[in-house]
């Protein structure tokens, strides 16, 4: 029973956030063009703000992430060289190829990292999802700019994509947190409590903004990638990577984040990132909307079990 209210404790949260953004949506209290205004400035502003938060807070020992990052790194190589070398032989269109490449390398491991983390742990008990992210999510990065690059220029450029990622919120939030930590005074005062402020409502209001941006609107017509790319992402990838990461000896949260970077759904901001590089822009939403439902139950199963070994 205490595995199965833990597991509730981790999905219900989001899942409720989710439905009032659906619900917002129908009422049409926020119309779609809004809707993308509120998503870039979540993508901007809030999201880095937290991962700034978390990672100036750590006391960095980089010494005991060294095997997880190995595990994760490994795990992102090898379904990187399957996106660019085996999907395009069986999804014919380059551009949707693309998308599905990006959606197997890139999930939403900031967002569902911090909610299952301070689900799981308590909130603010996230030092080793901040730590973690702060290499995983400039690696994601590279890899989806690469993926989708690819087709669109027949080979990546690597001057460009070196830069489209120093451009990257996420990066830079990283970069300044870890600057920041060097400095021979900390932050203080307003400025430190106008950053957890901002900080403290990231994940409310992100999953609310899911929530608004949940369409399957036309995915009848790209049923089969659609379908092909939420197996990979949400049945196939976890099902091979999550019983390694337990075999190979990891529990608590880094075994927690190894289940989001495996396990968790496509992330919200593959779908501008796939239409900024002439991608297919409507599959990439219609995989971020169905994975993200779908992670309700799957992040909930998966959770149940770990707690239920004693694995959290």
């Amino acid at each position: 029973m205490a595995s199965f209210i833990a597991a509730v404790h981790v999905v219900l949260p989001m899942a409720l956030l989710m439905c009032l953004g659906a619900a917002i949506r129908a009422k049409n209290i926020i119309d779609r063009p809004a809707a993308k205004s509120y998503d870039k400035v979540i993508f901007t502003i809030f999201m880095p703000t937290l991962l700034f938060k978390n990672i100036y807070q750590l006391n960095l020992n980089f010494g005991e992430y060294i095997k997880p990052i190995i595990f994760i790194a490994g795990g992102m190589a090898i379904l990187f060289l399957l996106a660019v070398f085996l999907i395009p032989k069986i999804i014919k269109d380059p551009k949707k190829a693309a998308v599905i490449g990006q959606a197997m390398v890139r999930p939403n491991f900031l967002l569902y990292g911090i909610a299952v983390g301070e689900a799981l742990y308590g909130k603010g008990n996230v030092g080793t999802v901040a730590v973690l992210g702060a290499f995983i999510v400039p690696m994601i990065n590279i890899l989806a700019a690469v993926i989708l690059e690819i087709p669109r220029a027949g080979k990546a450029n690597i001057a460009k994509l070196f830069k489209a990622v120093l451009k990257n919120p996420m990066i830079i939030s990283a970069i300044l947190g870890f600057a920041c930590m060097l400095l021979p005074f900390r932050i203080t005062g307003i400025l430190w409590d106008v950053i957890k402020e901002v900080a403290g409502v990231t994940t409310t209001v992100s999953f609310i903004s899911l929530g608004i941006g949940l369409d399957l609107n036309s995915a009848k017509s790209n049923s089969f990638p659609l379908i092909f790319a939420v197996m990979l992402r949400m049945l196939i990838i976890p099902l091979i990577f999550l019983p390694v990461a337990v075999l190979s000896g990891f529990r608590g949260q880094i075994l927690a984040v190894i289940m989001v970077c495996f396990a968790g759904p496509a992330a919200v901001a593959s779908y501008p990132m796939a239409v900024a590089m002439d991608a297919d822009g409507p599959l990439a939403a219609q995989i971020v909307c169905t994975t993200t439902i779908i992670s309700i139950l799957t992040i909930f199963i998966f959770t149940f079990i770990f707690k239920s070994l004693g694995l959290f």
